[in-house]
């Protein structure tokens, strides 16, 4: 280790051929580390590169006593958390502005949503029993697989197969507008 940290105190006064071979000995190793985490081969080398360039930028004021290697797994860490969290965000935000599209399609007649909050009781009801229980209680209510199988004392794999079953006839019954006004009228409670 005294070797490596030798090589960085050269790095920070300026040495390139120090970076090139920190760049050289752990470039593999931090790929791996960040596709653990971001799972996307292009994103990861993007992470990898990102780090040495701010390795370098930042070599003057960095205090590193132990371990490069360990500086740089945590720096390709920090920027994996950073990219997921970033996806979270924009993956809300794509969310939210999807709600705000099917909101504003929602039919501002009262007359017109009371007849489809009708024709979407009618399929329920039309539902087989088990099949209607389910339905209800995972999509209307909002439970998780594991609840609704525990309050009707089925499996996990029943909740899923009778809800594969109500979604394929819901899917034939009404068409993909209606299907946008019926998850938001879910959604948003108004059943």
């Amino acid at each position: 280790m005294p070797d490596e940290l030798i090589l960085f105190e050269k790095m920070q006064q300026g040495d390139t051929s120090a970076l090139e071979y920190f760049f050289r000995e752990y470039t593999d190793v931090l790929y791996y580390r960040a596709f653990g985490f971001v799972k996307d081969s292009s994103v990861s080398e993007d992470i990898v590169q990102e780090v040495f360039i701010r390795f370098w930028q930042l070599r003057k004021n960095l205090k590193i006593t132990d371990s490069v290697v360990g500086y740089l797994c945590k720096a390709v860490d920090h920027r994996c958390q950073n990219y997921l969290e970033h996806l979270k965000v924009k993956h809300h935000y794509e969310e939210s502005q999807r709600w705000e599209i099917i909101e504003e399609e929602v039919p501002e007649d009262e007359e017109e949503l009371n007849i489809m909050r009708e024709r979407l009781n009618v399929f329920v009801d039309s539902l087989p029993e088990k099949c209607r229980e389910i339905f209800i209680l995972a999509c209307i209510e909002g439970l998780k697989y594991k609840e609704v199988g525990e309050r009707l004392d089925v499996s996990v794999n029943t909740v899923k197969t009778q809800l594969k079953s109500a979604y394929s006839k819901l899917r034939a019954e009404f068409n993909e507008k209606d299907l946008e006004i019926i998850a938001l009228l879910i959604f948003l409670g108004y059943m």
